[in-house]
């Protein structure tokens, strides 16, 4: 190859190089969702009208971060790290605050009930980031998804583990407080769009009112339930109107990913946080 045809193949990867890093999102919702354009109303955060959520493999996508987590011997506690290429850790002062929190860590159970938690880890001074393992979760390998922004680049980070299991401790299951009406979705095929509208209700008798939850009315994720492939998605609701009434109806839009059954997790806010869980099935 002549040096003329070096300087220009090296050009032409630099400006592809570039292009491509200038069309990557620059905040969380703006990967999580495409179109980001929220609306705020009393300072609760909602997703705009034409955003969609997506599903995503962070292992997949391969994140500049590499995730590791430590148990305590009872199993209890856990401290994640999160390095970079370069080797160095993540501190506190580099993860830019986002829906009221720095780190979001999904967790689920890699195999039985499929039980999930939203836990949110806190920055010690060594870079680690400490957070507390739900007893209902212990003694499982567990499925962790993490997303957080840097504060550096303004962009989100995505990445995966595997955790594995720990010593089992007790769990006495929690009555649920709340339940899930019915769920109606626009579309079911795979790469549609589907506007899924979750109806809620309280105890017989009661009215739930929604407050907000790290700065959103709601938060619903997605998992692959049948079959092993690894991915999750982080939705936040739509403005529709019908989240302020007594038995309030919760809208996401998100482009369906490749057929199967899905868990679909609500974690809501009624003075008390609780997790519902309902099933979405995607068709060919």
């Amino acid at each position: 190859m002549t040096p003329l045809r070096q300087t220009a193949l090296i050009s032409a990867l630099a400006v592809a190089g570039y292009a491509g890093l200038r069309s990557l999102p620059d905040t969380q919702c703006a990967f999580l969702h495409a179109d980001h354009e929220p609306v705020v109303v009393d300072g609760v955060e909602f997703c705009g009208v034409n955003e969609e959520a997506n599903f995503y493999s962070p292992a997949a996508l391969r994140f500049p971060v590499r995730p590791a987590v430590t148990l305590s011997s009872d199993g209890a506690i856990a401290e994640l790290r999160l390095t970079k290429d370069d080797g160095h850790p993540y501190y506190a002062h580099e993860v830019a605050v986002s829906h009221t929190r720095k780190v979001h860590l999904h967790l689920r159970r890699a195999s039985g009930d499929r039980s999930y938690a939203h836990v949110h880890p806190e920055p010690t001074d060594d870079g680690s980031w400490r957070f507390v393992i739900p007893a209902a979760l212990r003694g499982s390998t567990l499925e962790a998804y993490l997303d957080f922004a840097d504060v550096r680049t303004g962009r989100i980070m995505l990445a995966q583990l595997l955790i594995p299991a720990g010593p089992a401790a007790p769990s006495v299951p929690t009555p649920l407080r709340n339940r899930i009406v019915s769920v109606e979705a626009s579309a079911l095929r795979t790469g549609e769009t589907a506007m899924i509208r979750v109806r809620l209700a309280g105890r017989p008798g009661g009215a739930l009112r929604l407050r907000p939850i790290m700065g959103a009315l709601g938060h619903a994720v997605v998992f692959s339930a049948d079959k092993p492939e690894a991915g999750y998605a982080h939705m936040h609701p739509t403005l529709e109107g019908g989240e302020y009434a007594d038995d309030p109806t919760l809208a996401f839009r998100f482009r369906l990913p490749s057929p199967g059954t899905y868990d679909l997790w609500i974690n809501l806010n009624d003075g008390e946080e609780e997790l519902l869980r309902t099933t979405l099935v995607v068709t060919p």
